[in-house]
């Protein structure tokens, strides 16, 4: 067995090192230039890293800005660009507020309140559930995919569900109920999006501009609920109220702590509210705080919570936001504009979004969404100028586009609700099909008109 791993393994560092090398034996051009030769290496060889997760992702994501700097393809200042924007810390601070929410028991709350109200029947905890990670996204935006993953498996064991199509309804519902708001409500991960692509658009979106922007998915979201209920619904009729009621009950009175989380709540969705008022970006709010629930008075972060923050993550981001930038500073971006306008100029506008949308559904195959943030925003974003289209609309279509998936493997917080071990791959690639297809026609008849109905394109 060990022999085999190691001979996988093997075969993944001979890819690392092969395929960066193939590149760099490619003759350079008036175009094609030594330096983006050389950035297209580096960049692949640290993209397959991160695939192959080889090493701890702080690796290469520390060795791509150091590599960019000390080979000279680009300054410091570009390669290490992501740590002067308010990404990473964003980052860290939507971390630290989640962990201490988790930790002192506010997120089962409302998770148990919300099924309770929504009746507790099968597609009861289904909507209930959708409800509580939209309230949980409101809390902690992009964070709370992991709590409702455990929340969910809990919910199937206590019902006492196995491996079954009734599981993978609920545990799916789950996961569309933690990660579709992140596509409307602004969050870390669209910042990462945002971030890569800044370099050519020079803004970011407030919280309000972005809901305003992609308000259509909000229903979206809760249809994909109502889809899940026809394709998985049960075979005999399931009812969890007395096990939620009990166990909201076994709960007690709201602890002082767990008030002062919905202070907390309460008070970063009024800063990211008010963005335009104090002028202070939606990133640094997080940062802002997550420090506030360290202040004497409040005391209610702990080291604890620092200490099991995920540091590595963040290095990983900063890294890949750092591709975006030095691709736009060495004219990657605008090589991939002249290539793209030929083909992309007499679409429509409608025809050229979907090509975005299907090029991003495609390289989700092979890529993670991360990656494809890296690969593409800036230059798509130099795509979008040139086409006189808001590139703002560009990243939104990415965004879509990253999210449909067919596999597990494609996703890794759509992966982590599979590696439960209570969703059949056959239901999964079932659902999220028909989830793809759903898409296409959801971005054609709804989302792209409303684009044009609100001036945005």
């Amino acid at each position: 067995m060990s022999t085999a791993v190691d001979k996988k393994k093997l075969i993944m560092w001979l890819c690392v090192i092969i395929f960066p090398l193939a590149i760099l034996c490619i003759p350079t051009t008036a175009v094609f230039t030594a330096p983006i030769r050389l950035f297209l290496a580096v960049t692949l060889c640290a993209i397959l890293m991160f695939a192959f997760e080889l090493l701890n992702n702080a690796i290469p994501g520390l060795l791509l800005p150091l590599s960019y700097m000390l080979l000279g393809i680009a300054p410091g200042n570009v390669a290490f660009s992501a740590w002067s924007g308010n990404v990473p810390w964003m980052i860290m601070g939507g971390l630290l507020i989640a962990g201490t929410f988790t930790r002192v028991g506010i997120l089962k709350r409302v998770a148990y309140w919300c099924i309770i109200k929504s009746g507790a029947s099968y597609r009861g905890i289904l909507f209930g559930l959708w409800l509580t990670g939209l309230i949980l996204s409101l809390a902690i935006p992009n964070q709370a995919f992991i709590p409702m993953a455990a929340l969910t498996y809990g919910i199937c064991i206590a019902l006492n569900i196995g491996k079954s199509p009734e599981a993978a309804g609920i545990m799916l519902t789950g996961a569309i109920a933690a990660i579709q708001p992140i596509l409307f409500i602004y969050n870390p991960s669209y910042a990462i999006l945002e971030g890569a692509a800044f370099s050519v658009t020079g803004t970011t979106s407030s919280w309000l501009q972005y809901f305003y922007h992609n308000a259509p998915v909000l229903v979206w979201s809760l249809f994909l609920v109502f889809v899940v209920s026809i394709m998985f619904k049960p075979k005999t009729p399931i009812n969890g109220k007395d096990y939620f009621v009990k166990s909201y009950q076994e709960l007690g009175p709201m602890s002082f702590d767990e008030k002062k989380a919905v202070l907390v709540s309460f008070v970063l969705l009024g800063l990211l509210l008010t963005t335009n008022v104090h002028k202070i970006a939606a990133g640094w709010c997080f940062v802002l705080v997550a420090l506030l629930m360290y202040l004497p008075g409040l005391s209610l972060a702990n080291d604890d919570d620092l200490r099991t923050l995920n540091f590595p993550f963040v290095i990983f981001v900063a890294g890949c936001i750092g591709i975006g930038s030095v691709a736009s500073a060495i004219g990657i971006g605008d090589i991939v504009s002249d290539l793209m306008l030929p083909l992309l100029a007499n679409m429509g506008t409608t025809g050229i979004l979907m090509s975005v949308w299907f090029l991003c559904v495609a390289l989700n195959l092979l890529m993670t969404p991360l990656a494809i943030w890296s690969l593409v925003a800036a230059p798509l974003a130099s795509v979008a100028l040139a086409l006189g289209i808001d590139p703002s609309v560009f990243l939104y279509t990415i965004f879509q586009g990253t999210d449909q998936i067919f596999m597990p493997y494609e996703y890794a917080s759509y992966l982590i609700y599979f590696s439960f071990g209570l969703i059949y791959l056959k239901d999964f690639i079932k659902l999220f099909t028909v989830k793809t297809i759903l898409n296409a026609i959801f971005m054609v008849v709804i989302l792209i008109p409303y684009w044009h109905l609100i001036g945005l394109i």
